[in-house]
């Protein structure tokens, strides 16, 4: 088979005889830990700018499950493994900008529904044109640190198992699983089964929500 790219606009597929790589444009934060880790089957100066028959199949699916947004996933027609479920749910809160989720993610919204993930990033800025994944509008001038500055670890010890996300309708992400929530350095802010994060960009204990959607007007489906 040769290699060929399908798919609409926002979702390409990049077929091979072993394995396809799909691609959802919108969700791309252009990490670029695709193209730094593996530039044979990863160039965005070839057309197509994925070609997955370029590299061994595990080698592929290595790669991608380490795409942060969650942009790229593998599909294996050779009878290998695909990569493997994170054994714990982990959101990092990066500072003036993004929530990123890693686990066994459900997540669930007016315009959104994916019944298994294992990687996102999401707006906590309230910018994005892209709610709730981020887009980088951030950069207009977000600024919001990590972490609140009395850290709560919760009750349980726990962190793996399913992982809901709701993406409220002009509030906030509530999330609903055993979990931690880190900063970048890997810090815990907070651990539990539980909680309500920020997406407006108002709240004044971020990264937790505390009503501002409500009072600013905050408009997201």
């Amino acid at each position: 088979m040769s290699e060929k790219y399908t798919g609409t606009a926002e979702d390409r597929r990049y077929t091979s005889e072993a394995v396809d790589v799909n691609y959802n444009v919108k969700r791309c934060i252009h990490a670029a830990e695709c193209v730094s880790r593996l530039h044979e089957v990863f160039d965005l100066n070839k057309r197509p700018w994925i070609q997955p028959g370029n590299g061994p199949a595990d080698l592929v699916v290595g790669v991608v499950s380490q795409c942060p947004s969650g942009a790229l996933h593998t599909e294996r027609s050779d009878g290998g493994a695909e990569g493997p479920l994170p054994d714990e749910n982990v959101i990092i809160v990066h500072e003036n900008s993004y929530y990123q989720f890693s686990g066994d993610i459900e997540t669930q919204g007016s315009n959104v529904a994916i019944d298994q993930e294992i990687r996102a990033v999401m707006c906590r800025c309230g910018l994005s044109s892209n709610k709730p994944f981020y887009d980088n509008s951030h950069k207009k001038g977000f600024k919001a640190p990590a972490s609140v500055i009395d850290v709560d670890r919760g009750k349980t010890a726990e962190t793996g198992g399913k992982l809901l996300v709701m993406v409220h309708e002009n509030g906030s992400i509530e999330v609903i699983g055993n979990f931690e929530l880190r900063d970048l350095q890997g810090n815990t802010i907070h651990r539990g089964s539980s909680t309500w994060l920020c997406r407006c960009g108002h709240s004044s204990k971020k990264p937790f929500c505390d009503g501002s959607h409500r009072r600013v007007g905050f408009v997201a489906p």
